[in-house]
């Protein structure tokens, strides 16, 4: 009965993956008492199986290792403009970004070290500038980017996503000939460009790639337009969360990951 019960409670949670389940749901939706349910809640935080969000009567229990960036991908991927009301993860200028940037410092209590903290500040801080300086004067809409941290599963997730023209429009006013999204991500993060005129962004990309492909707890993937590319020994995970909707995205969303002690 035991086993039977914490299995339901996990196929709820997983059936609502992006937004968790409160206690008082799961008690009306299994039919069992609340204190029942918290008995076994308690039993999978325990094992490891699941984490909280959130406090008091808000909480909510959710898959433990799983990030959930779905209002960040809705975001950045809507045919429709933003609302009037920003959301609060959202860096509408550069300067606002980089003032959130110093966060990642926080993540030292998470148990990300005094080494590997600027080179996370480093390469994230790279990944939102370009979202600035590929989209100036070009942004399909709202500009700025979704710049937001999550720590689950001793990991942490950084995405980055603009409503921008996307990366094969930017690298194809350099290269004419380049063919399609897919060929556009791999030579942004591949292949060093000389003389980029008139984009003044340089070659940062490669940088970025070379230093989450050189630690074995690291791991990026970059999704813009029908184009998708990871590197690092953590690259297929973060991948894994930008494969779907399989339909286009106008802008660039990427994601990286660093594995905490």
């Amino acid at each position: 009965m035991k086993t039977d019960t914490r299995r339901k409670i996990m196929a709820l949670i997983r059936s609502r993956c992006a937004e968790g389940v409160r206690p008082v749901e799961m008690v009306r939706h299994l039919g069992v008492t609340a204190q029942a349910v918290h008995y076994h809640l308690r039993a999978l935080l325990s094992s490891g199986k699941l984490e909280v969000v959130g406090r008091g009567p808000t909480t909510r229990y959710v898959v433990a290792g799983i990030p959930r960036f779905d209002a960040a991908i809705r975001w950045a991927t809507s045919a429709a403009p933003p609302g009037q009301s920003p959301s609060q993860w959202v860096c509408e200028s550069r300067d606002v970004f980089l003032g959130r940037l110093a966060r990642i410092s926080a993540l030292s209590k998470e148990g990300l070290s005094d080494r590997e903290i600027p080179l996370l500040i480093s390469a994230v801080g790279e990944i939102g500038n370009n979202c600035f300086d590929h989209n100036l004067g070009k942004w399909r809409d709202s500009p700025g980017c979704w710049f937001e941290i999550q720590v689950t599963g001793k990991k942490a997730w950084t995405l980055i996503a603009d409503r921008g023209q996307g990366i094969f429009r930017s690298i194809e006013r350099v290269l004419p000939k380049i063919v399609g999204e897919q060929e556009a991500l791999r030579v942004a993060f591949e292949q060093v460009i000389s003389g980029r005129a008139p984009e003044n962004r340089g070659n940062g990309l490669k940088f970025v790639r070379g230093t989450l492909s050189l630690y074995p707890q690291c791991g990026i993937a970059c999704r813009s337009g029908q184009g998708l590319v990871d590197y690092g020994p953590l690259g297929p995970e973060c991948r894994s969360y930008l494969e779907k909707p399989t339909t286009p995205w106008p802008g660039t969303v990427t994601l990286v990951v660093w594995s905490l002690k």
